[in-house]
């Protein structure tokens, strides 16, 4: 009897997400479809890539979504003056357009008050980015339809987090 509870703790711990053992906070799951209510605590801008956060916010406490594929559009140097240097939203929502059933999203470093990131991206730079599913597959095929549009031809894949830093 006691060996068939310790298997199942065994086994339990095992089937844990990685960072749940590792005492980071769990991965959440993305709202990339514009068709779909996002369920989140934290209200995310327009020009985010929204993420499920269920639980009360903790002040000095990180958020991660899951890992997701980009197609980066675009990128602008960052800057620490008011402006910013970030994508504008009209440029945003009119590449939105383009694409009807996958968010398109911009990061706005450097900005007043901003408390979304993006992992695995030059913080010296804002991009506009398009979402491009979870397996790198998905993404090629997007990129291949991206580039042939032929507005965005210096347009690459990025393996990529959402990050909300909440502090306030």
């Amino acid at each position: 009897m006691k060996t068939a509870k310790y298997f199942l703790l065994i086994l339990f711990l095992l089937l844990l997400p990685p960072s749940w053992v590792e005492g980071q906070a769990p991965t959440r799951g993305l709202c990339s479809q514009l068709s779909l209510k996002c369920s989140s605590t934290y209200e995310f801008s327009p020009y985010h890539l929204p993420f499920e956060i269920r639980e009360k916010l903790i002040v000095g406490k990180t958020y991660k979504s899951a890992p997701f594929y980009a197609v980066v559009l675009k990128s602008v140097k960052a800057s620490g003056s008011d402006d910013c240097g970030y994508i504008s939203e009209e440029e945003r929502l009119e590449v939105q357009k383009l694409f009807h059933d996958r968010k398109v999203f911009a990061s706005r470093v450097s900005c007043p008050e901003e408390l979304i990131l993006y992992t695995n991206v030059n913080q010296d730079f804002n991009f506009l980015a398009v979402y491009a599913g979870a397996s790198q597959s998905e993404a090629r095929q997007m990129l291949k339809k991206i580039k042939a549009l032929g507005r965005y031809p210096q347009s690459y894949i990025r393996r990529m987090q959402v990050v909300l830093e909440f502090s306030t």
